[in-house]
């Protein structure tokens, strides 16, 4: 078969759903939407207009348990579902790109519940396996009975641990090794914007932790939380291991990630938080999509909307959350991609 038999293959079997999918748009808020619930008084006014949109099905449970977290828990399980169904069999392990954080959390969750001896199950997110599951495994260092990737990511933690007692340089050392595992994951797509996209986001990653590590004043050195594998090699980073956060400022502000830097660097020293990398983050990696989308097959297109989904839900919960909370809606802004 020719690579223009199997390129045309793969953008059929993508045809259907890049169709429904583009039917299901009308599922996304609006921006006027989102502003309406940003300028909501209560808890109640936001889940009135959340009631007339399509999240009106999780508005009830809403009211009961006064969060969102059920909604935002439920539509990503029925993303990972429609993907596993949808995605042919060589890149569904693209849906570990998507599930990457929720592995890092459950895993983090049970390291957590061992240091400070307390049953943290209500903070673990739903998975392929229980917390209890994972918690045996943890608790006997014998991870044989899980499937990878967990096994795998449960294996390096119990390397990690080996005579390392500092539970932060644990956190770093095992994200590293996730993203080592996403490099191959992406690679084997061989969708050349995923691979870009990837490259990109480690790019970001590192900006934020190199910010995180000079204002907060971490002492660990740059090989311990650097990500391999972006379009800024790891050695461009080192050189500012002992320059101050503004000249690491100046000499990445010009490129692709100016605005991240610009708004992300202001919000830092005017209102201490983070929250406007992690915004233009999103941000950039919709657009990315977004063009993607328009000039590839469709497996960026799948992929794009249930990110964008992801994306969407995380900012619902962190209006509500915010409005319950009685917080300024101008920091809530802050957080809220496109808004």
């Amino acid at each position: 078969m020719s690579l223009f038999e199997i390129e045309a293959k793969e953008f059929g079997d993508y045809l259907f759903s890049s169709g429904e999918l583009t039917e299901r748009e009308r599922e996304f808020l609006t921006k006027e939407e989102f502003e309406r619930m940003l300028s909501s008084q209560t808890k109640e006014d936001f889940l009135r207009v959340l009631n007339e949109t399509y999240y009106s099905k999780y508005v009830e449970d809403a009211r009961k348990s006064g969060s969102l977290e059920s909604m935002t828990e439920q539509e990503t399980v029925l993303s990972i579902e429609y993907l596993r169904e949808h995605l042919m069999e060589g890149h569904r392990n693209l849906i570990e790109f998507l599930i990457l954080d929720r592995d890092i959390h459950n895993v983090k969750v049970i390291m957590k519940s061992d240091y400070l001896k307390k049953d943290l199950k209500h903070i673990f997110l739903r998975s392929s396996y229980t917390f209890d599951d994972l918690k045996s495994a943890y608790d006997s260092k014998d991870a044989s009975k899980l499937l990878s990737p967990i096994k795998d990511v449960m294996e390096k933690l119990f390397e990690i641990l080996d005579g390392n007692q500092d539970f932060r340089i644990i956190e770093l050392k095992l994200e590293q090794f996730f993203f080592e595992k996403l490099t191959c994951y992406v690679a084997s797509s061989k969708s050349e914007p995923l691979i870009e996209l990837f490259k990109h986001r480690v790019d970001m990653l590192n900006i934020k932790n190199v910010y995180r590590a000079k204002v907060a004043g971490e002492k660990f050195k740059y090989d311990e939380f650097l990500y391999e594998g972006g379009k800024l090699d790891s050695l461009f980073f080192r050189q500012f291991e002992n320059e101050s956060v503004d000249f690491f400022a100046q000499s990445i502000e010009r490129g692709e990630y100016t605005k991240m830097i610009m708004q992300g660097t202001h919000l830092l020293y005017s209102e201490d938080t983070f929250a406007s990398f992690e915004k233009n983050e999103e941000e950039f990696i919709t657009r990315f999509f977004f063009e993607a989308s328009k000039s590839s097959t469709s497996l960026e297109r799948v992929l794009g909307f249930f990110i964008r989904k992801r994306f969407e839900a995380r900012s619902l919960n962190i209006i509500f959350s915010g409005i319950a909370n009685n917080i300024a809606r101008e920091k809530i802004k802050h957080r809220i991609p496109g808004l």
